[in-house]
């Protein structure tokens, strides 16, 4: 079966393009006409089963195309339907109704209720032609009919037209009355708004900027435009800048370009830049349009914050490494304990002059220099617990100048100059570490890839007049520590700050502005006072004034060590490591006293409530699984109330502080121990 043929009229090609594939679609085939002229030629071409017409169209509008068809003797059997857009009045509607149209349908409608209204009407047929009724007019009265309908048809429409004309004139007057009002706020914006307005050609040339870079930037805008905008970024900048412009040239708007702009008194500025490409006026080229604002009070803020962050990761990194000293020292010292704890007690049971003795006693020496190396680490890691002592200067210094030279490394060369007859000071040992390792690593990041640091001591001494003289200074004796290194030196601004806590000179990553804090707040808590002295390009000296030591005994030879001393006692041990609990079992023993050992919490008290009035000293280990050693003491306590307690560990600071244990009158032993040590603690634990 042929497919049914459909003549579409329309001037538009985008309907006829619509139209054609909705039929086509649908199984017809479709000629296509651009008024009323064509559609008659085309039809007479190929015979059409049904018209669908537009109405208004050059050349032959639909009413008149509708009407010549109804004429024709070829066609006027042929359905005609109007599908418009325009004429959408009822009275056109009655109109091309009157002139023999089948329907009278408005766009837009679904495709598929058109194509099936479209196949109602094929099947019903050609309406009946006015002409044939019996109340037909004359041929003339006819015609005169048509036209006085035809214009007043088209009579609407002008009026129409007019009327949206007038509305058109109206609407584009208060566009262009709009477009001065927004003209007049543009420029009211761009004169006082706070960030900058500016216009680049596309050479990058300034070609407009607005008043206010004056405010941010000093110059005037005519000492800007003109000029290119590369010889006010800063010269690292400028690729990005022309980056930004080439990207935006591209079709792309550009956003959050930051970059740095010279100020007239020469400084530099942070600016933050949004811009596109666009046509300021027809018939000019493009220009780069942008908008930017001063975030250098930003900058300076994020730079501040990742100095911060870059000090708190390193005070993380620090107390991570204190940790795991911590953790360290306390296996270590343990081993320490078991191995010099056997060297003594198989000493004791030998001659002088036995051929071991001296092998034993070199193990015990290598014990405890590990014992004070643990120490060291702790000292550099923070962790140590302070213990003033009476020492001698030049000799703990000369302990640290091999661990000094592995911190600063071979390529500085590391000077020690002890100075004669210096005389004792009181400090902590770790404390003497401490001073030392910050003052020689900030004299290797002064002195770069190569140069020389010189450690030194003396004797000074100040009396009022001089103290008078030098602020800073104090009347005494002291033994004084110098770091002097060859390196950049300091100016002025900088020496005034160096031990404000976080103050740094150092770039991001590399320094906490911690390290001098730290070595001052160590001298003053020792009564000392610090001098430095530092020139730009001339290096810089720390000198720490310590105050002597003035022992009345000084100067007599010193007394042999006693032995130690013991007692008839009874003593519970409490100690999770079996070779301590062992090792301290037999040591006590040795001392005279009677030891009842306990490796766990409940094994202590369960010997408790077996002597409860029998036990008079508790030995317990700080940290014991189930139970530390303070809960453990008031558990006994409430067994035995004239228990007196002794707290031992391997433990650092932090870890015996968190315990409780370095309180004010808690008796204490660090490990690892000797006989001696631990017959004198436990004696001023039992009668103190």
């Amino acid at each position: 079966m042929t497919p049914r043929r459909i003549l579409i009229v329309d001037d538009k090609p985008e309907n006829l393009y619509l139209l054609r594939a909705m039929l086509e679609g649908a199984g017809y085939t479709v000629d296509a006409a651009a008024h009323g002229g064509e559609a008659l030629e085309a039809a007479r071409r190929n015979r059409p089963d049904l018209v669908v017409a537009d109405v208004l169209m050059p050349v032959m509008d639909g009413f008149t195309l509708c009407r010549q068809w109804r004429k024709d003797e070829e066609f006027r059997s042929i359905p005609f339907v109007f599908y418009t857009a325009t004429y959408t009045d009822e009275r056109d509607r009655e109109f091309a109704l009157s002139l023999g149209a089948n329907d009278f349908i408005v766009k837009p409608q679904e495709p598929d209720e058109l194509t099936a209204r479209l196949r109602e009407i094929m099947e019903a047929g050609a309406r009946p032609d006015p002409a044939d009724a019996s109340t037909s007019k004359p041929p003339s009265a006819e015609e005169q009919v048509f036209l006085q309908q035809y214009n007043e048809t088209l009579v609407r429409k002008l009026e129409a037209k007019t009327e949206e004309l007038e509305k058109d004139i109206a609407a584009r007057k208060k566009i262009e009355s709009d477009l001065r009002a927004s003209e007049e706020r543009f420029r009211s914006f761009v004169e006082n708004a706070n960030d900058i307005v500016y216009s680049l050609s596309p050479d990058g040339v300034f070609t407009y900027v607005s008043p206010n870079w004056t405010e941010w930037l000093g110059h005037a805008p005519a000492e800007v435009q003109g000029h290119p905008m590369a010889g006010f970024v800063h010269p690292d900048d400028v690729t990005i800048c022309l980056g930004a412009m080439d990207q935006a040239r591209s079709g792309a708007k550009v956003a959050g370009i930051e970059y740095r702009v010279r100020h007239k008194d020469g400084s530099w500025r942070w600016h933050m830049s949004n811009g596109v490409f666009a046509r300021i006026a027809s018939g000019e080229a493009p220009s780069f349009l942008g908008i930017a604002r001063d975030i250098t009070s930003i900058k300076q803020a994020e730079q501040e914050q990742e100095r911060l962050q870059a000090q708190m990761n390193q005070m993380q990194k620090m107390e991570s490494v204190g940790r795991l000293a911590g953790g360290v020292a306390h296996d270590f010292n343990n081993m320490l304990q078991a191995i010099l704890g056997h060297v003594e007690l198989a000493m004791e049971q030998i001659r002088p002059d036995h051929p071991v003795h001296e092998n034993l006693q070199e193990i015990r020496k290598a014990a405890s220099r590990s014992a004070d190396l643990t120490r060291q680490l702790l000292a550099f890691a923070r962790k140590q617990t302070i213990a003033p002592r009476v020492l001698d200067l030049n000799q703990t210094v000369d302990g640290l100048i091999k661990l000094l030279r592995r911190l600063i490394g071979e390529d500085v060369r590391l000077e020690w100059r002890p100075g004669p007859n210096l005389g004792t000071v009181k400090i902590d040992p770790s404390q003497i570490d401490q001073i030392l390792a910050n003052l020689c690593v900030n004299a290797r990041d002064a002195l770069g890839d190569s140069g020389r640091i010189v450690i030194e001591t003396a004797s000074a001494s100040f009396d009022a007049a001089h103290c008078t003289r030098h602020e800073g200074h104090l009347p005494g004796e002291y033994a004084v520590l110098s770091v002097a290194d060859n390196g950049s030196g300091m100016p002025p601004e900088v020496l005034a700050n160096i031990f404000e806590p976080f103050f740094t000179t150092k770039e991001v990553g590399k320094g906490t502005g911690l390290g001098l804090p730290t070595v001052y707040g160590i001298v003053k808590q020792n009564g000392g006072f610090i001098d430095v002295a530092s020139q730009t390009g001339q290096g810089t000296t720390f000198r720490i004034y310590l105050p002597l030591y003035r022992d009345p005994a000084a100067g007599a030879p010193p007394a042999p060590e006693p032995p130690p001393s013991g007692g008839k006692e009874t003593i519970l041990l409490v100690e999770d490591e079996p070779s301590i609990l062992t090792i301290g079992t037999i040591m006590l023993k040795k001392l005279g006293y009677t030891v009842h050992g306990a490796a766990t919490p409940e094994k202590a008290l369960e010997i408790a409530r077996l002597h409860p009035n029998g036990i008079q000293l508790l030995i317990a280990d700080v940290v014991i699984p189930e139970m530390n050693g303070r809960d453990l003491s008031r558990r006994l306590l409430e067994i035995c109330p004239d228990l007196r307690v002794l707290f031992m560990s391997g433990y650092t600071a932090d870890v015996i502080a968190h315990h409780g244990v370095l309180d004010h009158g808690v008796h204490f032993l660090e490990k690892p121990f000797t006989m001696t040590s631990l017959a004198a603690k436990v004696r001023e634990a039992l009668e103190h």
